[in-house]
């Protein structure tokens, strides 16, 4: 994730469908790499830095891609395509096991490497739009520094601080979940059962998300916020749970405003930033939760070891969680919402009709021209 910044560059340069082709014979040369190695320097090599680039590279280029296609429906749109994480969730935990169990490491790596593979011809079908950006004032003549101007903004530093926070936060229970489970009584196989009941709230949390977004796309950051909230008031059920019912009641409530907040960073950026500002803003917030992932389960360690007490870091979690909404408060007002027309430009030899966003700025009015080409013909 914290390569995630040097993504949309890439993109911008080569486009959405060479960047996912890239990134799935990426990940397939990972994979099967890792099949034959002993090393772990040669693992750490191909599992984490070049897996976890071709993983970024397809993640930021879709959400890019689908960013581009869908205008009215965008919200939806990207909601659909995150169930994947929780899809996976649920499916890929049981399977991994039963392929380590019958092939082991070796052949299991080569069928992940075969999958990955899939990623290759899903950038194939990416077809490019035909699409125009074009801007006046003071933009056209200063591109890179209007490119750029947007992560000085009080609203969008307070939106990165809340991506380190929450993401370091969800780690915890990941991380220190099994071992809580174990140490009263729960052994891991009701464990993961506590994690795939997760995983399927996790839909449920991130289509209701969606759906409450789509209907109410002024308050997406509010309702964020409220997601956030929720989880970690959900961390605080760990420390009194000492039967398998109180987890699964945990993965329940935090698998579902769980799965909420970790679409609700993406489809917020719409209330914090213009639209032509989306596909650097995700970037930059996919650095920040790759930052709060490293940090995260590391800090709740040495919380644990030096209380010598295994519930601090339930109560860690819910401290951020509660911390990260708090710091986007004031920044959770409606924005006012850009207007969508239709223009139509008339040449000599040419008639075309096509979309035109107007967005307000402090200084002038900025137009963001995006060329859907509804329809065009010769004249």
């Amino acid at each position: 994730m914290g390569m995630a910044v040097l993504v949309v560059p890439v993109v911008e340069r080569f486009g959405e469908r060479q960047v996912l082709i890239v990134s799935g014979i990426l990940q397939f040369i990972s994979c099967f790499t890792s099949a034959f190695l002993t090393s772990f320097p040669l693992l750490l090599l191909c599992m984490g830095i070049i897996l976890g680039f071709g993983a970024v590279l397809s993640l930021v280029s879709c959400m890019m891609a689908t960013d581009k296609y869908f205008d009215k429906k965008k919200t939806t749109a990207l909601t659909l395509i995150s169930l994947g994480a929780s899809f996976s969730m649920i499916i890929f935990s049981p399977v991994t096991k039963l392929l380590l169990e019958n092939y082991g490491f070796h052949g299991t790596m080569m069928i992940f490497s075969a999958l990955m593979l899939n990623t290759v011809v899903c950038g194939a079908v990416v077809f490019p739009l035909n699409t125009k950006e074009s801007k006046t004032g003071v933009e056209t003549s200063h591109k890179t520094q209007i490119d750029i101007l947007f992560v000085k903004r009080p609203s969008f530093i307070m939106y990165m601080i809340t991506n380190v926070l929450f993401v370091a936060g969800y780690y915890v229970a990941i991380g220190f979940l099994p071992e809580t489970g174990i140490s009263v009584g729960i052994d891991m196989d009701d464990i993961s059962l506590v994690f795939s009941i997760s995983g399927v709230l996790q839909i449920i949390g991130r289509l209701t998300f969606g759906f409450l977004s789509y209907k109410l796309p002024s308050h997406i950051t509010k309702l964020w916020i409220i997601f956030l909230f929720a989880v970690g008031l959900t961390l605080l059920i760990v420390p009194f749970s000492t039967k398998l019912y109180h987890f699964i009641m945990f993965g329940l409530l935090n698998g579902f405003f769980q799965g909420g907040s970790l679409i609700g960073f993406n489809l917020c950026l719409k209330n914090l930033l213009e639209l032509k500002y989306y596909g650097r803003g995700l970037s930059l917030a996919l650095s920040m939760q790759g930052v709060g992932g490293l940090i995260g389960t590391p800090i709740a360690a040495f919380l644990q070891k030096a209380s010598g007490n295994g519930d601090i870091v339930y109560l860690f979690a819910f401290s951020i969680f509660i911390l990260s909404g708090i710091i986007l408060l004031p920044f959770s007002k409606p924005r006012k919402e850009t207007r969508t027309d239709i223009e139509i430009a008339v040449s000599q030899n040419n008639f075309k009709v096509y979309t035109r966003r107007v967005e307000q700025s402090k200084n002038n009015e900025i137009v963001y021209e995006r060329d859907m080409n509804l329809f065009e013909f010769n004249i």
